[in-house]
């Protein structure tokens, strides 16, 4: 074998074994994280029910974990962070009137978040708004094309909820079904 010829074949191998560390670390950390994600969600479980509450679903998200959940009688709508670190944050709101919807927001200036219970007729929202005077979003919650809906929403806001805001829930053609400020 000349020279050349063994200094491409090492050159090769010593690529191909820089790829396969590469990816091996990559895969590594990536099941650290998945791990740690897993592990955040279960201690914010546990946090929750040993204080009587129970989630409607959990969001894992870059660094935490967010919960929106209720309390045995339903009166209660709250959302919960879990950062990765283990500090913890909640807001709760009361929802002991019976309304369209309920909703609670979570925020700290930097994460921003408001959860959604639709209490009737879930399965004709297909759309929520946020807005204010100079912004507006619409979010679809539930496609029409499918034959099930779901009756909670969180929303990752992109602005402070600071200010008049308004939230309102649309049929499938962006008709308003039911408007409340927050």
């Amino acid at each position: 074998m000349s020279k050349r010829r063994l200094a491409l074949f090492l050159t090769g191998m010593i690529i191909i074994i820089a790829i396969s560390v590469t990816a091996g670390i990559r895969s590594y950390n990536d099941e650290q994280r998945k791990q740690a994600s897993e592990q955040v969600q279960q201690e914010l479980n546990d946090q929750m029910t040993a204080q009587g509450w129970s989630a409607y679903e959990y969001h894992k998200l870059e660094g935490s974990t967010v919960t929106l959940f209720t309390n045995a009688d339903d009166t209660i709508l709250g959302l919960g962070i879990m950062k990765t670190n283990g500090e913890f944050s909640s807001s709760t709101r009361d929802t002991i009137e019976e309304t369209p919807f309920d909703w609670a927001h979570l925020g700290n200036g930097t994460d921003e978040y408001l959860g959604v219970r639709l209490n009737n007729q879930p399965e004709d929202v297909v759309y929520l708004r946020l807005q204010n005077s100079d912004w507006s979003k619409t979010y679809m919650v539930n496609d029409p094309r499918d034959e099930g809906y779901i009756r909670t929403y969180l929303i990752t806001l992109e602005k402070t909820l600071l200010g008049d805001w308004t939230i309102e829930t649309l049929d499938r053609d962006k008709n308003v079904i039911h408007a409340e400020q927050l």
